[in-house]
């Protein structure tokens, strides 16, 4: 690599699957002998704190300004001090696209969605494309995330794209300050089986599906907690689907919290019931914490977990998932297998390998 110093650009730093993926990314750049610096687009500074303990510098100067005014500022800092760009969601990509000189940034997709959830797709693909033209190439974070690119038509057939796994540290130590207070929430069904979910409460993650194979667990199992963590523009109707299901008394929504390790270590099972992934980065959380899985089978989640394993379930099958979590709670050599066959998938996601794999992207595209 040319440059001593690469730049990133995010839309937020709050705590999600891309923003905590940046930091790990970050701190192995930084130990590699790079200089790195952050910059961000708006929302809360979660993370913050956790870069600059690392070395990385954060950069506010853009937080908070209209999309003109981000260009304005990016593009006169960046005639001062170039430094090769790495583009992290829509937001950020298009920004870059515009501000940053041809050719002299990467973006890295963290999604199975559109470049623009929710809008026309011809504009959608029109403006990932431009996106693609003006950058050097891209990242796929999966295979699934690749080729839901390609067959949705967000970038040209013959453009570069790699697919780079994410890289996570294998851990699994807690605070214990944190785990103090998880304690102290989750304390009133200490004897009860204890099944987590965390993620945000829209769409994509299918809680109503989650609630109601539990209320069919519960009919069989009825010393069983289920605990949320996340927050969404759903919560309410989520709290309504357990109350009608007669449940609401055994599901405890927890919000958002960083205190993610604390909370898999105080659980009995996890379960990712989304209808699609670009990754999931919570299961790399919860196999290194060495909780059984039971999850959806789409997208980039059996990348992740294994094709064989045998904690997928059926997308949106209620019944389906029902009956995996009884046997998970019943058959502990069920559970047993399931943690057993995370050592040697969690190989996949080497930090080092990931900075590796990112680096020479970097210097094949003249950084």
């Amino acid at each position: 690599m040319i440059s001593n110093k690469v730049t990133h650009l995010i839309t937020t730093i709050e705590r999600g699957g891309a923003e905590k993926q940046l930091l790990t990314l970050a701190c192995e750049q930084v130990q590699s002998g790079l200089k790195v610096e952050v910059f961000f687009l708006k929302g809360k500074p979660d993370l913050k704190k956790e870069f600059e303990e690392f070395g990385v510098e954060v950069n506010n100067l853009l937080v908070g300004k209209n999309f003109l005014k981000q260009i304005f500022l990016l593009s006169k800092l960046l005639k001062k001090n170039l430094s090769p760009i790495h583009a992290h969601l829509p937001k950020s990509e298009l920004l870059a696209a515009i501000a940053v000189p041809n050719k002299y940034f990467i973006f890295s997709r963290h999604n199975a969605e559109p470049f623009w959830p929710g809008g026309p797709r011809i504009i959608s693909n029109l403006l990932s494309k431009f996106v693609c033209k003006r950058a050097s190439q891209g990242i796929a974070i999966s295979n699934a995330v690749k080729s839901y690119l390609i067959k949705r038509g967000e970038v040209p057939s013959s453009y570069t794209i790699d697919v780079v796994y994410y890289g996570f540290q294998k851990d699994i130590s807690t605070n214990a300050a944190g785990l103090g207070l998880i304690t102290n929430i989750m304390s009133g069904q200490s004897s009860n089986y204890k099944i987590g979910a965390i993620g945000r409460l829209v769409p994509q993650k299918d809680y109503p599906t989650l609630l109601s194979a539990f209320s069919s667990v519960l009919k069989s199992l009825p010393n069983t907690e289920l605990y949320v963590i996340g927050e969404g523009y759903l919560q309410k109707n989520l709290i309504d689907l357990s109350q009608s299901l007669g449940i609401n008394d055994k599901v405890h929504w927890l919000d958002k919290t960083k205190y993610i390790k604390e909370f898999l270590s105080s659980i009995d099972l996890f379960i990712l019931p989304s209808k699609y992934e670009g990754f999931g980065l919570v299961l790399l959380e919860a196999m290194v914490a060495k909780k059984p899985i039971v999850a959806a089978n789409n997208s980039a989640i059996p990348e992740v977990l294994g094709k064989t394993y045998e904690g997928l379930f059926s997308t949106g099958d209620v019944n389906a998932l029902a009956q995996q979590i009884k046997t998970a709670i019943s058959d502990n050599s069920f559970s047993e297998r399931l943690v057993q066959s995370y050592a040697s998938q969690l190989d996949l996601f080497n930090p080092g390998e990931m900075n590796r794999n990112i680096k020479n992207i970097y210097s094949n595209a003249g950084f």
